[in-house]
């Protein structure tokens, strides 16, 4: 009787463990669909893989933990009375659990390190600026024109301003496949520009120039916001960003630049 219970015992806990196994497994593969997105930049890109392969580190030592604790509640659960065999230590054990969280962290580190230095490697020149100001509660979008990209005219001057206020939020426009530089800046507080799809958001500090760059690979409208509480009407520091190609991008240019402007640009 006591054999066939124990053998009950261990196959509910090899089965517990592989049913558990199975279902993080799919969780992890649903990672894309369910979980973080992927980004639209190619700098998203590999922030994304960074993330995933941090999930299935993470996935791998819950199912070790969660196994072994799930093994050990049912194989040394109380049966009796009787004073169960006392163990005082294992130096292989020590070893083992000591050495595998050191080698977890020096794989993060290293890895998290080269994508940190690769996107933000400077050494690829920029296409465009945009001067990005926020103030409470909006923001302001500032494109030069005589660092317009790929296709703009470096002898142009003047400036095309986007200024949200409280009734329409900016509509920030970036062209695809180019390298757009937003330089942050802010007069009064502390300010988070963020935009869920790159991946990245970068503080806009009083005094302080911040800067990132990134080369968006897929068109389409997205999401941005103010991602740092900076007052009562925090909430309204919304914007959106407008991934378009360059000949929508230079139809934009046109569009918003004022007539005096545009003679003195050549347009």
């Amino acid at each position: 009787m006591r054999n066939a219970a124990r053998r009950w015992t261990f196959r509910t806990a090899f089965a517990s463990f592989f049913a558990l196994l199975a279902i993080l497994s799919v969780s992890v593969a649903a990672a894309d669909a369910s979980g973080q997105p992927t980004g639209i930049t190619e700098e998203a890109g590999k922030m994304h893989d960074l993330y995933l392969l941090v999930l299935a580190i993470a996935v791998v030592v819950f199912v070790a933990v969660e196994g072994a604790l799930v093994f050990a509640l049912i194989r040394y659960r109380k049966r009796d009375d009787i004073e169960p065999k006392q163990i005082h230590g294992n130096n292989v054990l020590e070893i083992i659990w000591t050495t595998i969280p050191v080698v977890i962290v020096l794989v993060l580190f290293v890895f998290s390190f080269v994508v940190l230095v690769d996107i933000e490697d400077d050494a690829d020149p920029l296409d465009l600026t945009v001067e990005v100001q926020g103030f409470q509660y909006q923001w302001a979008f500032t494109y030069n024109l005589n660092d317009a990209g790929k296709g703009g005219n470096a002898s142009a001057t003047g400036t095309v301003e986007i200024i949200g206020t409280a009734d329409k939020e900016p509509e920030l426009v970036i062209p695809i496949g180019e390298k757009v530089e937003f330089k942050l800046k802010s007069n009064d507080v502390i300010h988070s520009f963020y935009v869920r799809d790159f991946l990245y958001k970068l503080d806009v500090v009083p005094g302080r120039d911040n800067a990132f760059a990134v080369t968006a690979n897929e068109l389409g409208v997205f999401r941005g916001q103010c991602a740092e509480l900076c007052g009562l009407n925090h909430a309204l520091m919304r914007f959106t960003l407008k991934v378009v190609t360059r000949a929508e991008f230079d139809a934009f240019l046109a569009a918003n630049t004022k007539p005096e402007k545009a003679a003195a640009a050549g347009r």
